[in-house]
């Protein structure tokens, strides 16, 4: 692999990175020198099903392999550092509900990314981000001088989250087009928290348990909006100054 101006893609799992990989086998986007993405430990399970049986199969139409790192081989996955919890949850401290700062993104995404690049020899590259129109508002600027940003579906060929939805099925896919994201995303929807509890109870177990062990460390932290124990939230019935949440964009892919 060449070692400067590398074009490097950060596939996140989801649905625009299904999109981006449909366009590069289709030929629509040029085929990139590198495809990676980062794995927290912690994606949900419905993720790897379409990255298995979409993403990977439609580089493959030209030649390109999907590298999954593994992020602790470049980070220590620390949910606490300097006894600060890294996830953006929610606190009751001051006797107020207010919302957490994001780190997680960060030391679990964007440094591994940055040093698996790295690891490779790569001494300048342009990494290619999977948002799409409509989260506009994520688009940013390099903070590092050797690593450059692009953003194909806002840049290339302009596609909205449903454009890339109708693009993964107009290629045959049937099956979910998952969010990707961590199971114990305190940004995910309380759709989204019901379908894991309903769906993949394995997940719902273990961020229920990181809730738990969490509040051993601050009394004060909870993954969900309502302050509540994760395992005894009813999905169905929240309303908060949250409700309509979601999915905040900070990761990095």
């Amino acid at each position: 692999m060449k070692t400067k101006d590398v074009q490097a893609w950060a596939c996140g799992g989801g649905t625009q990175s299904g999109a981006v990989a449909a366009l590069i086998g289709d030929g629509t986007l040029p085929r990139p020198d590198l495809c990676y993405m980062t794995d927290t430990g912690r994606e949900r399970s419905s993720t790897w099903p379409f990255v298995e049986g979409f993403i990977k199969p439609q580089l493959a139409r030209v030649g390109c392999e999907l590298n999954v790192v593994p992020a602790s081989d470049f980070a220590k996955l620390e949910l606490i550092s300097a006894q600060t919890i890294l996830l953006p949850g929610y606190t009751t401290q001051g006797g107020q509900i207010g919302k957490l700062s994001a780190f997680c993104s960060g030391k679990w995404k964007q440094d591994v990314a940055e040093r698996y690049m790295r690891s490779l020899g790569i001494e300048t590259a342009v990494n290619w981000m999977g948002i799409s129109t409509d989260e506009v508002r994520r688009v940013r600027t390099p903070h590092r001088g050797w690593l450059g940003l692009w953003y194909p579906l806002i840049f290339a060929v302009r596609m909205s989250r449903l454009d890339c939805v109708a693009l993964i099925r107009s290629k045959g896919w049937i099956g979910t087009i998952p969010h990707s994201a961590c199971n114990i995303c305190p940004n995910l929807s309380d759709d989204e928290w019901q379908e894991m509890k309903e769906y993949q109870p394995a997940d719902f177990a273990d961020a229920c348990e990181t809730d738990a062990y969490l509040r051993t460390i601050d009394p004060h932290f909870w993954l969900h909006p309502s302050c509540k124990p994760l395992s005894e939230v009813d999905f169905h019935a929240q309303h908060s100054m949250f409700a309509d949440r979601g999915c905040t964009g900070g990761c990095f892919t």
